[in-house]
């Protein structure tokens, strides 16, 4: 009878599983906090719900290795020490400024590194996969859904093409005889892509020990969800076109697609069963070789993950200073009620939003301070340059703008209104006095300036109007007013010491 065995460590191997341990809850204790944030998001997030299940698989990974991890050699390694530094670091940086996805990259990939540097690169090579593996959790690819969008509108409209069905496409919006549809973010398909990777690196693992097989259902596992998205957005409208609009219109099409993905799914496992490989499990017996770990090395990696705290307690605070000078410019606009032309940013130390009047046009403004001293953060998927509830983007592209001796990039978006309007967008960034429409630029000056305690607070722009059918003279007309007022906007993020005039306003529904 077979029965489950734990392997006996002897007296040096426990001092490795001591100094794990300890390494384990240095980490906990100093990046509980982000963990706690991972698990937040897994709570509330139908999209990230598999991460609860990811810690547990992987120490069940590692469990089915205990024979071969009591027969590997133990050598802590002094060259993880880098990389265990570089990735609190890189921690501490991006934790400044909020930035999550980054902090909880890091944190996870400090797992691995902690393996390395405490056992030694031969253990971290056994546990590659289970370790790798826990990366599932981080709740990332939020930033592949308008690129998921495009491709599922790209395959529906070849698709009805395809069976004759007329179709005219406008950004995200469908038109067909029978009604309008939108590719929405729920229609995106992110949520059956993360989990189909997840479900399909795992299954290739477990099921294939050629690394070309695994390779190629790990891209099946990606390319089947994309693909198979597409195809159940054409049956939607189509089933929505034959119904008069009775049918897969609703809460309903979600249903049909989870249970399309899930027989998508069985198909693809099923089929990559028919070549997997028959695996021959060979104990490992013997006594591992184990040198002495060097206390030095523990205490080094205990330092690091407690340096963010030292630096804390050392660095003095931040200054108050600088305020934003916003009275000109607020004077300058008319005020407006009207949310649903405006971004949607929280948090903010103070918010401005009013019309310019320039050629019988009404021309949007928007402007959003943040003090470097607040908790709040500029970039944030929380913060939109417009209300993707009531706008879809049809076009965005980079402009590089010049003013004087100044030069300026703003991000152009040509947006479309479920009621046929449209308007050109131009928004740009702010970190201390440098613009820019690139938002990965001015988080990382932001967090230089939270972390070396100069200043750097963060501001956005935003600069809009309706147009009926020329996008080019819309632009030519928000680069005339962009023009006139450019001096009073970098009088407004004036670092200068100055009252916080904007009485501020929420113009958000």
């Amino acid at each position: 009878m077979n029965t489950l065995s734990i392997p006996a460590f002897s007296s040096a191997a426990r001092s490795y599983v001591i100094a794990l341990a300890l390494l384990l809850l240095t980490w906990l204790l100093c990046f509980g906090a982000t963990l706690w944030s991972m698990i937040e998001i897994w709570l509330r997030s139908d999209t990230y719900a598999h991460g609860i299940l990811i810690f547990p698989i992987s120490l069940f990974l590692i469990w089915r290795k205990r024979q071969h991890i009591a027969a590997t050699p133990l050598q802590s390694s002094f060259i993880a020490l880098p990389f265990l530094f570089a990735l609190v670091a890189v921690w501490y940086f991006a934790n400044a400024v909020a930035v999550n996805v980054v902090s909880q990259l890091a944190v996870v990939l400090m797992l691995p590194v902690l393996v390395w540097l405490c056992c030694g690169w031969q253990l971290l090579k056994l546990l590659r996969f289970p370790l790798c593996y826990l990366l599932f959790a981080v709740p990332m690819g939020e930033n592949l859904v308008p690129w998921l969008q495009d491709i599922t509108a790209d395959i529906t409209v070849a698709a009805l093409q395809l069976t004759q069905i007329p179709v005219y496409r406008d950004g995200l919006y469908l038109t067909t005889p029978t009604g309008l549809f939108l590719v929405a973010e729920a229609c995106s398909g992110i949520r059956y892509l993360i989990a189909s990777v997840a479900l399909g690196t795992l299954y290739a693992y477990l099921t294939y020990t050629s690394r070309i097989k695994q390779l190629v259902f790990c891209l099946a596992a990606v390319i089947v969800p994309i693909l198979a998205n597409g195809v159940r957005a054409y049956g939607i409208v189509l089933i929505a076109s034959l119904t008069d609009m009775k049918h897969a219109v609703g809460v309903d099409h979600l249903i049909y697609g989870w249970l399309f993905f899930g027989l998508i799914i069985f198909i693809m496992f099923y089929i990559g069963g028919f070549f997997a490989d028959k695996k021959q499990q060979h104990a490992e017996t013997g006594v591992a070789a184990i040198k002495p770990l060097p206390p030095v090395l523990l205490l080094s990696s205990v330092s690091i993950m407690l340096m963010p705290l030292l630096l804390n307690l050392l660095l003095p605070p931040l200054a108050q200073q600088p305020a934003f000078s916003t009275r000109q410019l607020e004077q300058s606009l008319t005020p407006v009620s009207d949310a649903s032309s405006l971004p949607q940013f929280s948090g903010s130390s103070a918010q401005l939003a009013g019309v310019w009047q320039h050629q019988n046009r009404d021309i949007w403004f928007y402007a959003a301070f943040y003090q470097h001293t607040d908790d709040q953060k500029l970039v944030s998927w929380h913060n939109q340059p417009y209300l993707s509830s009531n706008w879809t983007p049809a076009s965005s592209q980079r402009q590089q703008l010049q003013f004087g001796e100044r030069r300026l990039s703003v991000q152009q978006v040509d947006l479309r209104a479920a009621n046929g309007k449209k308007r050109l967008l131009w928004y740009w960034y702010g970190s201390g006095n440098y613009w820019s429409a690139d938002p990965y630029l001015i988080t990382a000056m932001q967090a230089l300036g939270k972390v070396l305690h100069f200043s750097q607070h963060g501001s956005f722009y935003a600069l809009s109007v309706y147009y009926d059918d020329n996008p080019e003279q819309a632009g030519k007309l928000l680069n005339s007013v962009l023009a006139e007022q450019f001096a009073v906007l970098t009088a407004a993020n004036s670092a200068e010491p100055a009252q916080l005039s904007l009485a501020k306003q929420d113009p958000q529904p």
